[in-house]
């Protein structure tokens, strides 16, 4: 059984591509043999390097054996006339299948005539379907950036595609494809290697090693990992990788080397994370630390270049990063000089966003923000305070010259002059987190006075980009609203914050107003904007707990205001929604809703008084209403499913024993508006019309 190889060279891809390509390669390639009709291999081996990718499949049957398929058509009268002469339709079938109109078979099938076609396909060798199988791989990769390559094609690729290798066991499998012709040389390392030829499917790994190359993504990581701990150990050091370089560094090398650099010592007077970003941020060298976790003025760093040249290599490493340092220190000394208080005077200069005002304006937003949150969720003064200093600090550093050359460490940079300046510690740490969570896995704000901050700042942005019609669309998200509102969900959760969102954002599109910002949506459009993408922020994170999206709209549909109790509510619908008590309450609210929107718009009065069948009702209504508005009061989800449950029977006996929609009119509307009654009672527990059965009848 062949093993089958197919290696795509090409200029040097950037690390998400790379990322792309192994997400995406091994199932193409499976699912093109499977179109072909190729059984799928047990298994598929995939290596990305910077200049290339290669698959090998194992172990893969020598062919496509011969088949025969029978094709139905159109029905008999739609393929002949009445004449019996074929139609178009019987044309253009026969044609489709490679065949004459007097090759095609009439037969019956549930009682009607058709048309078939009998299409045999010839069998195939395995190295007939490769040139098909490797255009269907680089057709259906997909990347987030693309360019056009190939003579006249119009082809999209990461980047332009250089040779392709072709190969099944020793046969070398030749086909032109985009402009190049398949063949069996690869190229080795761009400065260490040369041509290389590979002999065999087997033999590939080896023959690239023999030109500088580890092929294998896994088998480089797993190197340049051994090489960092051997250097770092060398060193008396641990290396660190806060920004996660590793998995970028892998993908940028294809014979890794470490190399030790070392930098002044007088450096490490800079703030830690300004050091580690010059570091990392910009050159992708790994921090040495010392046990107790302190800087070293040494680092390493993954070289592509000859280890020969090691010396000449860390030289110019350092020297690159001694200029990062050298321009550091001296923003750093710069903005000391001026002071917190100089700093934060600059804000008036410097634009936030055109149509929202300056970084001054955004401040002020935010002391009143953090002031409106703290009351509603109930703050103790002294948090209050906390928040309140931190928000009027939180953006100086937009002013500090170090955070025009570090901008991804603002909040940091002003948290640090805080501290030089002896700010309370609860202040400056509530400025440093003011940016939490960055992202599905970063930590929550540990204090409350910077969860104060963090949510203040997130609600500004939301209602500031909605109010200006800048909000996300599809992929396009370029403000981070998306993460806003994500980590703006998770801060309430996280401490319990059941306030209701709009509750904050229309003082906040209040405070924009006041300021005289140009804004181009209106105050209930762009907080009902808000809210649905806070909405679904929440049925994204609540997926993440297994909740589903129909309990999650469900919940969201009872109005409760609050994450945390929405969130709760969803939660127990989710484990209620398969029990007979569930089924119950979601056959009485969807009934009563239903019927509800039967009634007739005739703006007829409720006659008088009630039958003993309205009576049971509405007696009914009322005790559930009561016990429904106490749950919610309490926050107690069950006791407000087992309120609506309860109402069932009596929902049941009233459509038994009662004609809604009764001849009287003033009969009928009083009926109809106790209908209405009972539906809005139970759409307080939740909106049973979003989730599609009653859960207990499945």
């Amino acid at each position: 059984m062949p093993d089958l190889l197919v290696e795509v060279g090409c200029e040097e891809l950037p690390s998400s591509a790379c990322r792309e390509i192994i997400a995406q390669a091994p199932g193409l390639l499976t699912a093109s043999l499977a179109a072909l009709g190729m059984e799928a291999p047990d298994r598929v081996e995939l290596s990305v390097a910077p200049r290339r990718f290669a698959l090998v499949a194992p172990g893969l049957p020598d062919g496509v054996a011969a088949s025969a398929r029978r094709v139905r058509g159109p029905s008999a009268e739609a393929a002949f006339d009445e004449g019996g002469a074929p139609t178009r339709a019987a044309e253009g079938f026969a044609r489709g299948q490679g065949l004459t109109v007097g090759d095609l078979l009439l037969d019956e099938e549930n009682g009607r005539r058709f048309v078939y076609a009998e299409v045999r396909e010839e069998g195939r060798a395995v190295d007939d379907l490769v040139p098909e199988v490797v255009a269907r791989v680089i057709g259906g990769l997909r990347f987030s950036k693309t360019m056009r390559w190939g003579e006249g094609t119009g082809l999209r690729f990461s980047r332009p595609v250089r040779w392709i290798v072709a190969k099944v066991d020793e046969r070398t499998v030749p086909f032109e494809l985009h402009g190049l012709v398949a063949g069996d040389v690869s190229q080795g390392h761009r400065f260490l290697g040369g041509p290389a030829e590979i002999r065999s499917a087997s033999g590939y790994h080896e023959a690239l090693e023999a030109a500088a190359v580890i092929a294998d993504h896994e088998r480089r990581r797993a190197r340049i990992v051994a090489d960092l701990d051997a250097a770092a150990a060398e060193a008396g050091a641990a290396w660190r990788d806060p920004g996660g370089k590793l998995e970028e560094v892998v993908f940028l090398v294809e014979w890794p080397s470490v190399v030790t650099g070392r930098f002044d010592p007088r450096h490490l007077e800079l703030p830690p994370r300004v050091l580690v970003t010059a570091m990392q941020g910009h050159q992708r060298y790994f921090p040495l630390e010392g046990a107790g976790a302190e800087l070293r003025p040494a680092f390493l760093a993954v070289s592509n270049g000859d280890p020969a040249h090691a010396g000449v290599i860390a030289r110019g490493y350092e020297d690159v990063l001694d200029a990062r340092l050298q321009d550091a220190e001296f923003s750093f000394h710069r903005d000391r000089e001026a002071g917190l208080e100089a700093l934060d005077a600059r804000l008036d200069a410097i634009v936030f966003h055109a149509r929202l005002g300056s970084m001054a304006d955004k401040r002020d937003r935010l002391v009143a923000g953090v002031g409106d949150l703290a009351a509603a969720v109930g703050a103790a003064g002294g948090v209050a305070a906390e928040a309140t200093e931190a928000a009027r600090l939180a953006k100086a550093d937009q002013g500090a010259i170090l955070v025009a050359e570090f901008s991804e460490l603002e909040g940091y940079v002003a948290a640090v002059y805080a501290r030089l300046e002896g700010i309370d510690e609860a202040v400056a740490l509530a400025v440093e987190q003011q940016y939490l969570p960055e992202g599905p896995d970063s930590p929550l704000p540990s204090t409350e006075a910077a969860a104060l901050l963090a949510a203040a700042e997130k609600v500004d942005n939301l209602i500031g980009a909605f109010a200006v019609g800048e909000a996300p669309t599809g992929s396009k998200d370029p403000y981070g609203l998306r993460r806003a509102a994500a980590g703006l969900v998770r801060i309430a959760l996280d401490r319990d914050w059941d306030v209701d969102p709009c509750d904050l954002l229309r003082p906040a599109y209040g405070r924009l107003v006041a300021q005289g910002a140009e804004l181009t949506v209106g105050e209930d459009e762009a907080l009902d904007q808000v809210m649905a993408f806070l909405a679904d922020r929440l049925a994204y994170q609540l997926g993440l707990e297994g909740v589903g999206a129909e309990a999650a709209a469900a919940a969201m549909g009872a109005g409760l205001g609050g994450a945390p109790s929405t969130a709760a509510w969803a939660r127990a619908i989710e484990a209620a929604r398969d029990g007979e008590a569930f089924a119950a309450a979601w056959t009485a609210a969807t009934r009563l809703s239903r019927i509800a929107r039967k009634a007739p718009d005739d703006d007829v009065p409720p006659a008088p008084g009630d039958d003993p069948g309205e009576a049971a009702l509405r007696e009914a209504v009322e005790a559930a209403r009561s016990r429904i508005e106490a749950a919610r009061e309490a926050r107690d989800p069950a006791a407000a499913l087992d309120a609506a449950a309860r109402l069932a029977p009596a929902v049941d006996a009233f459509f038994t024993d009662v004609l809604v929609n009764a001849e009287d009119p003033g009969v009928r509307a009083r009926r109809y508006a106790l209908v209405r009654e009972g539906a809005e009672v139970l759409g307080r527990v939740a909106d049973f019309e979003q989730v599609t059965d009653g859960g207990g009848s499945r």
